[in-house]
């Protein structure tokens, strides 16, 4: 809290990187204590609230970020799920109410990752893939230790996603693809799909029972868009219950018969509440423009974890009037929701007349226009959105203009777009692009040539290949933990992800000529134009050899190619001074390029 003092008394550029974010959170049942991770002391650890005090107090100690986060009441116990330095090995871990070190459920689960957990009284099920690559589901008893496998994973990774009322039987999804994630009710040794045809591609999240003959849950199954549809045990029945036009039902939470649905309608979230006694539909107002966790808790009282492109993370909580009441608010940190800069929506026609929607950032009059970036997100199955991102606030301060397109594979925009990334990594996405930067070149916001490109991950990888493909646009490339080769990428993902890879990216064997062709590597003697790559070493998606690759090839060609590695980082910033260092040395290239 001193730092962000320090800050109102000098306003400069680098306030954008002091900005709080919040993981998850998690209310108690008598909304008396608010938990939730967050990065406000540079690290991140869980925090809390004694409701309605609004002052924080910090619980953890171990400055490492959580997934999953529950309070169990009578046991005077959290659970949480916690990693270590970016590796994404969350384990979970129980601690004191009152905050302390936490002790994980199981050493021998060390290294590790959980990747889903739900609750039952003082019983916690979750899925690990400690004993399988393709995950076990486990259930915990925090009262005796006791851990008892439940269910192997055998032809996919699985994944609890919900326990019925009673703690006897669950749901779980089988997950193939992004687009592919079946979900079954398990009782016993039935295994009961949740939808007619679980071999049509399609996506369930977000389960709940109702009570103990029906569950609700959102799907697109055989629809473009995601809706909320239930499934009736003793009849096996099957139901749509309630569909948006051309929104993405992406989140829910509910309280007995009403429900609050959070939709994803391109760069924007909507919310509403749904009762499914009367079928009544309302629109209620958002304080921000994205929601990152809904929670209704068994009063009715909503909560949020919302964001917008130039509002930073808080928890906000629905007062019975409708006004939202920001929990997280403090003066000391409301700077950050001044003097920010709120992108345009524009959309452009690509190569073959798909339609794209982008994010155009432009610096304020007071500033003079350095260059343009192209800013390329990761994924390939996400999207960029009304997202406060630092390092763009900064950028665009700092007088450059940032064009942030959702290219083919996108999320929001319907099952088909989504899926045309799949096995086309290095196809339609990056003319996407060159459609784009063609775009900006029309309308007088670059110049062919003298563009920047910069991306993580999915957006890393682009990155490259526009440099190898398209290096006419390009003055400069920054590759964030980015992907130069999709062979050896496919061969060093974590082991629960092989049965994806083969259908998002391609199988090694079945596809190497394409993958070949789709790899940055292969067109490495048409790049030219100086770099900056930074990576994290404890990634566990993309291995620092990809970085390694180009930067070693760049210096023999005799081409500029910074290499900024992080020891204690993964595939993000976990660590705001990381995240600092990196942002800093992005624009001090950037600079350099544009002088």
């Amino acid at each position: 809290m001193e730092e962000c003092l320090i800050l109102l008394q000098k306003p400069e550029v680098e306030q954008y990187f002091h900005t709080v974010e919040i993981g998850t959170f998690s209310v108690s049942k008598d909304e008396k204590k608010l938990v939730f991770s967050t990065n406000l002391s540079g690290k991140y650890n869980l925090w809390a609230m004694d409701l309605p005090n609004n002052f924080p107090y910090q619980l953890t100690a171990i400055n490492q970020s959580s997934s999953f986060i529950h309070i169990h009441e009578e046991e005077h116990l959290i659970t949480a799920a916690f990693e270590h330095d970016g590796d994404e090995n969350y384990q979970l871990h129980h601690l004191p109410l009152s905050g302390g070190k936490p002790v994980p459920f199981n050493k021998d689960e060390n290294m590790s990752a959980c990747y889903n957990a739900c609750t039952f009284n003082h019983e916690i099920y979750y899925s690990s893939n400690h004993e399988n690559p393709l995950l076990n589901i486990y259930r915990f008893d925090l009262k005796t230790n006791r851990k008892e496998l439940l269910q192997s994973g055998k032809e996919a990774p699985i994944v609890v996603a919900a326990v019925s009322p009673n703690g006897s039987d669950y749901v779980f999804t089988e997950t193939y693809t992004n687009t592919h994630a079946v979900g079954f009710y398990q009782a016993d040794d039935k295994k009961i799909p949740l939808v007619p045809d679980p071999s049509s591609p399609h996506i369930i999240r977000d389960v709940r029972f109702a009570d103990e003959d029906t569950i609700y849950f959102l799907t697109n199954y055989q629809e473009e868009f995601s809706y909320l549809a239930s499934f009736t045990l003793s009849t096996n029945e099957f139901r749509q219950v309630l569909k948006l036009k051309n929104e993405e039902i992406k989140m829910l939470t509910s309280n007995g018969n009403t429900f609050y649905l959070a939709s994803e309608k391109g760069v924007k979230d909507h919310l509403y509440q749904f009762e499914t006694t009367t079928g009544d539909l309302a629109s209620i107002d958002l304080p921000c423009d994205i929601l990152k966790k809904i929670d209704a808790s068994s009063s009715g009282t909503l909560y949020a974890l919302a964001m917008s492109s130039h509002r930073i993370d808080n928890i906000f909580k629905r007062e019975a009037d409708g006004e939202w009441l920001m929990l997280t608010n403090n003066k000391a940190l409301g700077i950050y929701d001044r003097n920010m800069i709120k992108p345009e929506v524009i959309r452009y026609p690509s190569y073959d007349g798909l339609s794209i929607e982008a994010l155009l950032f432009k610096p304020d009059q007071d500033h003079v226009v350095k260059g343009t970036i192209l800013w390329l997100h990761g994924g390939p199955q996400q999207a960029e959105r009304m997202k406060y991102r630092p390092l763009i606030q900064y950028l665009v301060q700092s007088g450059y203009t940032i064009f942030a397109p959702n290219f083919r594979g996108s999320t929001g925009y319907g099952a088909t777009f989504q899926k045309m990334v799949e096995k086309d990594w290095g196809g339609g996405p990056r003319l996407d692009c060159v459609a784009g930067m063609e775009w900006l070149i029309e309308n007088g916001h670059a110049s062919k040539g003298n563009i920047s490109v910069m991306g993580g991950s999915y957006g890393g990888y682009l990155s490259l290949l526009l440099a190898g493909r398209h290096n006419e646009y390009l003055c400069a490339v920054i590759d964030i933990f980015g992907i130069s080769n999709l062979l050896t990428f496919v061969e060093n993902v974590p082991s629960s992800w092989r049965t994806l890879m083969n259908q998002m990216v391609g199988n090694p064997e079945e596809d190497y000529d394409k993958l070949v062709a789709a790899s940055p590597i292969t067109y490495v003697d048409q790049m030219s134009k100086p770099m900056f790559i930074l990576h994290g070493k404890n990634d566990p998606r993309v291995k620092t050899e990809e970085s390694e690759r180009i930067v070693g090839k760049m210096k023999e060609k005799g081409i500029s190619a910074e290499y900024l590695l992080f020891e204690d980082e993964g595939h993000g910033f976990s660590k705001k001074k990381n995240e600092m260092e990196a942002n800093k040395r992005i624009r001090l290239f950037l600079d350099r390029i544009y002088k």
